[in-house]
């Protein structure tokens, strides 16, 4: 005896974000659409021959119509993204610097100079300047507070952000500066024609800098806002 042949049809309808509500925060698609799409992921699962056909209507709806046909199988709660690994914070000690000979760009000296690195997987790096090659010790053999006078610096070329910080005020402006969304393993050519570079050069001088470089910062921030 032959088993027949159950049909299925269900048809939702959705509205394009523009019209589901506050563009921050839109209203939710609708349960009959969320079950077309549920039956859709089963049917796949399942094996079972299905089509969705959508159509646009007025005013930017969407209609989706699923039909199948076979072992209709029962839709199940769509899988939920698997939770990320949290990764433990980005905890530097001066202790893992290395010693590089163009560590960083000398405004002054227009060259790369000597110095400790601590490099970062953004694109970004910790310098701590020296000449000496031994941490702690100036050029003429002087003691020298390692906690500070580190620099702030993008690693492929060597240029800084123009801050000289104690070294966690360093390292909690490069954690700002990597917040941002860009691309720090780019050259400095090529991040110069970002908006969302000044932003985030501007954001960190003006959080970590004093003075006139600080007021100097929010205002160039202010700027862009506007530009915006």
């Amino acid at each position: 005896m032959n088993t027949p042949t159950r049909q299925h049809r269900s048809t939702a309808y959705v509205h394009g974000l523009c019209d589901r509500g506050r563009a921050r925060k839109p209203d939710p698609i609708t349960p009959q659409f969320r079950f077309i799409v549920r039956m859709a992921v089963a049917c796949h699962a399942a094996c079972i021959p299905y089509d969705v056909e959508w159509n646009l209507e007025y005013f930017a709806r969407m209609r989706a119509t699923i039909t199948a046909a076979g072992e209709i199988p029962t839709p199940k709660q769509l899988p939920k993204p698997p939770k990320l690994k949290l990764v433990s914070a980005w905890k530097p000690t001066v202790w893992d610097a290395e010693y590089k000979l163009d560590a960083y760009h000398n405004g002054p000296l227009k060259r790369l100079c000597p110095g400790f690195v601590i490099a970062h997987s953004s694109g970004l790096s910790l310098v701590h300047p020296s000449e000496s090659g031994e941490l702690g010790v100036t050029e003429h053999g002087a003691d020298e507070d390692i906690r500070q006078g580190w620099l702030l610096t993008h690693a492929a070329s060597g240029l800084g952000f123009g801050l000289t910080l104690s070294f966690k005020r360093a390292a909690d402006a490069l954690l700002m500066a990597a917040s941002f969304p860009v691309d720090w393993t780019q050259d400095a050519d090529t991040l110069a024609r970002s908006p969302e570079f000044k932003r985030a050069g501007y954001t960190v001088q003006a959080a970590f800098s004093s003075g006139y470089d600080r007021d100097t910062a929010k205002e160039r921030l202010a700027e862009l806002e506007r530009a915006a």
